[in-house]
Parts: structure tokens; sequence; C-alpha cells
């Protein structure tokens, strides 16, 4: 699939060659630029690696000292050289930084075009603007072929002639200009006779007058191709210089078209990026594939018409081994396989076609799978199946993937039960995650009580008769042949007498494991049913937290238009009773005890409105004693006029405003913003430190972050530059896909302390970054 997507014949070949890697660093940069590569792709659409010639064998003839590429060949290396070019401008534009360095790293051969390209047709022919030379003697050939052409004619168009002639054209014979002539004439021309017809009745003679002519346009058509030899070899000998070269363009243009490959595969099978467990950091879940699906067999389904069913499987790094069971044609092996086909996808930088991935990076892949019998070497299956598991146990190396299909099958099944379970724990001992399948209710009954080993199952539907191919742990499953061969047309004579002898143990083996799957079935449903449960809960506690807050927000501006229309009829009464008022010390004085009275009027108003107005407040009361010491800056409520405590004297405090000293009462003063509240007093022994907090600066660095971490981390740092007034402010996210700088701009929409934000300019970072501007 992947080799059909690719482009060029050196993509094909890479494709081909395409091994899985265990090297963390390679993987990473594997997917990394696939990731990048779909990025592009779905801006730009594909890059032009349409390259269906192989200039390989025309490489290989340049490395012979003195061998000359033939026209034609010249051509493709400089259809090549043009679309090299082509390629690398594209990826240098590229928002991507690994696409940009690919463009850098293919080499610049604008010169080499420029020299070469329109001197070669697509057919091979030297264009006359190769040299001057070239273009001197194609002139004079020209010319002498007109000349020629015209001599003949004039021949031809005698009586004498024209009688004899088979017809009336010009022809070439042996580089020579000749007259067709009927053969029963041709003692009537003087001439050479050159050619016989293949009917035999037409000979092609060159009259004796145009033989110098045709001798000296044969003498410049040598000079030609000496000249054409020349020049190829000159074009050959100049991409003799650039092999090396040459030869690296082809293998960095085979990675780039595997790479655009991989996209274009990504795309249509709709992958993800596989999340590698990072070194040394140890997680819960050592293996997670969710909704994912066999690439081969999707294709397949999806040509016949049907529909695949996802596959779900989960591993613990505590119980790193999984057992599955069930009905044939149930889907295990199908499970081994998809697993083992994705990790290695994953290895190979390719996508992977699930919901989400979580996978170990394995140093080795190791399977037992399908039938290894072999006529030619003497092998049954059984013998050929444990020669197999055998490499495999001298191979192991960890971390590994073991995939084991009908573990112990294909010998005595109590012997096969018990070879099966010690292949098993051989692999979990060596630290390897395995997969198994099996029918053996023995090797079932060892995934039940080993530690570190689970139980799983494939899905039956125990009415149809039908498997549901999906996965089940925790487990163990049945395998219902009986009733699946039943369901395949088995005469039920057969079945009846099988079911017969069957020992009643098992029977009561089989009954307790469908009592076990409709319980485990139960179980789900009621936890998917308390799950919903606790959703619908917090949804409705949401709701209601939302419509609380709704409601304080509209009490709050009822209370504060209630007050302030008290506050205006106030105000205006009493301007009324200053305009009548000359004297303006009396009309100072006035003003001051209106403000006063205003004051206990709003706070009588306060108290008098009714409850559902009061606006609920949070945070501490304010003091109704304020701590006053010289040197303070307090406000006097009654002048609205800051001043400086000068000296208290209990209740009446002198204060200086400008070069005057102002008398007060201590209830008449309030502290303004300047004055620091009264620092408690701790107990003795008690000492308070604070920790030294750096300097805050104007930028933010998110990128690499995801969107969950990085709004908290950018809300602190909005109100922290908020509190020290900073402003503007950079946030750097990088473009990468574009959901956190989507969501970080989404943010700032609603953020309180935000008046806009912007795109940063080219040279501050461009898209990568947005210029915060705040209210201060």
């Amino acid at each position: 699939m992947l080799r059909e997507r690719c482009r060029s014949p050196y993509g094909k070949e890479a494709a081909l060659a395409l091994r899985p890697s265990s090297h963390r660093e390679r993987v990473l940069k594997l997917q990394t630029a696939t990731r990048e590569m779909v990025l592009h792709h779905r801006l730009h659409g594909n890059l032009p690696l349409a390259l269906p010639n192989d200039i390989r064998p025309c490489l290989d003839r340049l490395a012979v000292e003195g061998a000359r590429l033939a026209g034609t060949e010249v051509y493709l290396v400089v259809e090549l050289l043009k679309a090299t070019l082509q390629i690398r401008d594209a990826l240098l534009k590229s928002a991507q930084t690994g696409l940009r360095e690919e463009g850098r790293n293919l080499p610049d051969a604008r010169n080499l075009v420029r020299f070469l390209d329109g001197k070669v047709s697509p057919a091979g022919q030297l264009e006359d603007r190769c040299s001057a030379d070239l273009l001197r003697i194609r002139r004079q050939m020209a010319s002498l072929s007109s000349r020629l052409e015209a001599e003949l004619r004039a021949i031809a168009s005698r009586n004498d002639v024209s009688r004899v002639l088979q017809d009336d054209f010009i022809a070439l014979r042996n580089n020579r200009h000749v007259l067709p002539v009927r053969i029963d004439a041709q003692g009537m021309v003087d001439g050479i006779v050159h050619a016989l017809s293949s009917s035999g009745a037409t000979v092609y003679m060159e009259p004796l007058s145009t033989v110098p002519l045709n001798n000296e346009l044969v003498r410049l058509k040598e000079q030609e191709e000496v000249e054409i030899q020349r020049l190829l070899l000159e074009f050959s000998d100049l991409l003799r210089s650039r092999l090396g070269e040459l030869r690296s363009l082809l293998r960095d243009l085979g990675e780039l078209d595997l790479m655009q490959a991989r996209a274009v595969l990504a795309e249509e099978m709709d992958g993800i990026d596989p999340d590698f467990h990072a070194e040394g950091v140890s997680r819960r879940t050592l293996l997670l594939l969710s909704s994912a699906r066999h690439p081969l067999l999707e294709r397949a389904l999806r040509e016949s018409g049907r529909d695949l069913i996802p596959l779900d499987l989960a591993l613990e790094t505590q119980a790193p081994v999984l057992v599955i069971s069930g009905p044939n044609t149930g889907g295990k092996t199908v499970a081994l396989k998809t697993v083992g086909l994705l990790s290695l996808m994953a290895q190979s930088g390719l996508k992977i076609p699930a919901k989400e991935a979580q996978l170990p990076l394995f140093r080795k892949v190791l399977i037992d799978i399908g039938d290894h019998q072999s006529i030619s070497d003497s092998l049954s299956t059984f013998s050929a199946r444990m020669a197999n598991i055998s490499a495999m146990a001298q191979e192991i190396v960890g971390p590994a993937l073991v995939l084991l299909d009908e573990v112990g099958s294909g010998t005595d099944p109590e012997e096969g039960a018990v070879l099966g379970a010690s292949i098993i724990d051989f692999f979990r001992r060596r630290g390897a995650v395995v997969l198994a399948t099996t029918h053996q209710q023995g090797i079932k009954a060892y995934a039940s009580h080993t530690a570190g080993v689970t139980n799983g199952s494939m899905e039956f539907d125990e009415d149809s008769l039908r498997p549901l191919y999906r996965l089940r742990s925790g487990v163990p499953g049945r395998s219902g042949g009986l009733d699946m061969a039943e369901r395949l047309g088995l005469p039920g004579e057969i079945v009846r007498q099988a079911r017969a002898l069957l020992p009643r143990q098992r029977e009561i083996l089989d009954s307790y494991l469908r009592s076990l799957q409709s319980l485990q079935e139960e179980l789900e449903k009621r936890l998917a049913e308390a799950e919903e449960a606790a959703r619908v809960s917090r949804k409705r506690e949401t709701e209601q937290e939302r419509n609380e807050s709704r409601l304080s927000q509209e009490r709050e501006i009822r209370f504060e238009r209630s007050l302030e229309k008290a506050s205006a009829v106030m105000r205006r009464e009493w301007e009324v009773l200053l305009r009548e008022i000359a004297d303006r010390e009396s009309e100072k004085r006035l003003r001051r005890e209106m403000h006063k009275r205003e004051r206990e009027v709003l706070e009588s108003a306060r108290t008098a409105l009714p409850a559902d107005l009061v606006p609920i407040r949070s945070g501490p009361s304010r003091p109704g004693r304020l701590a006053l010491a010289p040197g303070e800056r307090v406000r006097i409520q009654s002048l609205g006029l800051e001043a400086t405590v000068e000296r208290v004297e209990g209740d009446r405090v002198t204060l200086r405003s400008g070069s005057k000293l102002v008398q007060a009462r201590r209830e008449d003063l309030e502290a303004t913003e300047e004055s620091p509240p009264a620092k408690p007093t701790l107990p003795h022994g008690v000492h308070l430190t604070r920790a030294h907090e750096p300097a805050l600066t104007k930028e933010l660095n998110l990128t690499g972050r995801r969107v969950d971490e990085a709004l908290p981390l950018l809300d602190k740092f909005l109100d922290d530059a908020s509190l020290s007034a900073l402003s503007p402010l950079r946030i750097i996210h990088g473009m990468g896909t574009g959901r956190l700088r989507a969501a970080i701009r989404k943010f700032l929409e609603t953020h309180p302390q935000v008046e806009g934000f912007s795109e940063a300019e080219e040279r501050e970072g461009g898209g990568g970054a947005t210029v915060v501007r705040l209210r201060l």
C-alpha cells in the first residue's frame, strides 16, 4: 500500500526496503517527519515527485570514464534536476522546520540546470544554440539543402525527365537527394542509381549534375555528427563531475517520496501519532490500542462492502501477558496480527489507524502464527512450530513483543496445555509483552492463577451463535466448537453424539464460563449507567452554579441601580439648596455636610433594600477603627481631601495637607490605596520569611505544552503581569497543528484583564506568537 502511493522508482524501492527501527531517536524522527509532511500535504498538496524514469542506468554509464550519454539520457537527467529545484523551493517555503531542513539538504543545481536546460529536446536532439560551430554547420546545411532541392526540381521539370519519373517528389537515400525514376526508363536519365524500391518498379537516381552538392551536404552532416558527439561528451563530463552528488540526490528523493507516501497513507487511514513510552518513566498502562484497525483487513472488507469492527486492547504494566480464548473465526488471530502490525508500523514512521495508541518501543517482535508444516523438510505442523518457538527463545531480547497463535496445539491436549503454559511463562519471565491465543482449558487456568497474566475472550452471541469480534479482558472465553460446527452445517447427528460424549465436568465448566460472561456484561452495563448518571449529575451541578452566578450578577446590577437612583435624587435636592446660598464659605460647609449626609442616606438605603436586591459579597469586612501612625496617608471623608498624619491625640488627629494643618476626627478618616494595612503581630518566637520571586518578564513561552497545561500557566501569567502593570506581552505558542494557538486566542477573548491581542510581527515570531495588551 505504501509503495502504491510512491510516485518515483526511488520511492517505490525505498518503500519495499523499509524496516522498523528499535532506536528511539530514529523512530521519533521518522514520526515527526511524517507528521510535518501530513500538515504540508493538507495545505499544499503533493510535492513534484512524479518522476517515472529511472536515471540510475545513466549514472552507471557516467561512472565509466570517457563514456558519453545519449541526448535522451542527458534530457532525463536535466529534467530530474529541474524537478529537484522545484521540490527544494517548495520545502524551503514550508512552515515545518524539519521540511525546511530537508530542502536545505537538497543540492542547489541552478547553475548546472541553467547551462543545460533547453539544449536537448525531449527526443534527444541537440538544439542549434548548443555551440557556435553547430549553429554554423546547420545553417550551411540548410542553405545547401535548399540549393540542392532547387536543382533537382529544375531537372525534374524538364520534359524529357518528367516523363520517366515515377513520382514528383524528391527522395532521400543513403543521405543523398535522389529522383524516383521508372525502372524501364532509367537509361534516359544521366545519373547514379542508389537504391531500388521494394516493388522493383522504381530506381532512385542521383543526377550527375547534383553529385558535387550532395557530396558537400554529406560532408557537412559528418561535421555535424562530430560536433554533436563532442557536445554530448562535454555534457557527460560535466554531469560526471557531480556523480556522487547525483547518486545522493536520488536517495534523498526516494526518502522524500517515501515520506510523502507515509503522509498520504496516514490521511487515507485517518492515522494518529503513536504515544511511545518515555525512557525511565513508569506508566500504569503498558500497551493501549483504542479502536485499532488492521489496514489490510479493512481494505478487503471495504472492497466487499462490509465494515471492520475495530480492536480495543489494554495491557497494564503489572500484567504484560494476555491469553485470548474464544470461538473459532472469532477474531483471535486477527487481534494478534493487528497488535504486531501496528507496532511495526509505528516503529517504521507510519501513523496508526486507531483513535489512541500507547506503545512500548520493542527491540524484537517475535511471532508464531500459522502452519509451518514442510513436507520437503520432513516437518509436521507441531514439530515445525516447536522449531520456530525454539528459535524465538534464543533471539529474545527485551523489550520484546511475542505473539503466539494456538500455542500448545497439534499434540496431545494435556501435554499441549502444560507445554503452552510453560512457553508463555518462559517469555513472561524474560520481560516480554506476550499475546497468546488458545482453546486449552489448562492454559486458561494458568492465566487465571499466575500473577502478571490476564485472560481475555472474543465476544460471542449465544443467541445467534455468531462471533462479535470484540475483545473483552478479564474473562476467559468459551471455544464453542460444537456450536460453531453446527452453525457451519455439520450434520446434527454428529453434533448430538459429540455433546453426549462430552465429559460432565467440561459441560459444567462451559456453563460456568457462560455465567461469568453474562455477569461481566451486567457489571459493565451497570458501570456504564453509573458513569452516565455521574455525568448528568456533574452537568446539573455546573448548570446550577452558572444560574447562581447569573442571578448574583443580576442582583448586583439591580442593587447598584437602586443606590444610584437614590443618590441622584438627593444630589438634585441639595443642588437646589446650594444655588440659593450666596455665601461661598457657607456653600462649602453645606457641600461637605451634603457629602456626609449622602453617605449616611446611601447606607440607610442599603439596609432598607429588599433582601433579593442586596448583593452577596465575599471577603473580609472593613475594620471599624483605623489604626493611625505619624507619616501615614489618609483621606478626610467629609472634605474629600488626602493628607498626611502629623500626630494622634485620642480621637483627634492633626494632619498636613500641603502647607496647611488640618484637625479631624478619627472616624472621619479612611485609608487610601497607598496606606498599607496594619501589620499583624506574630506570636513570640515565630518568624515570617518571604520566598524570593523572580522578576516578571513580558514574555511567556508555551511551545511544546498541551492545551490543558498551557491555559493555567497563561492565566497566572496574565494576573501577575496585570498586578505588575506590564503591557504589552508576548505569548509564544509556535505553529504546530494550530490547536494550541486557537485555544490560547479563544482564552484571551474572554479574559477580563485583556484589552486586545494580535498576531506578532514577522521579526517577533509571526504566526507562532501572539501580542497581548492589558487593561492597566
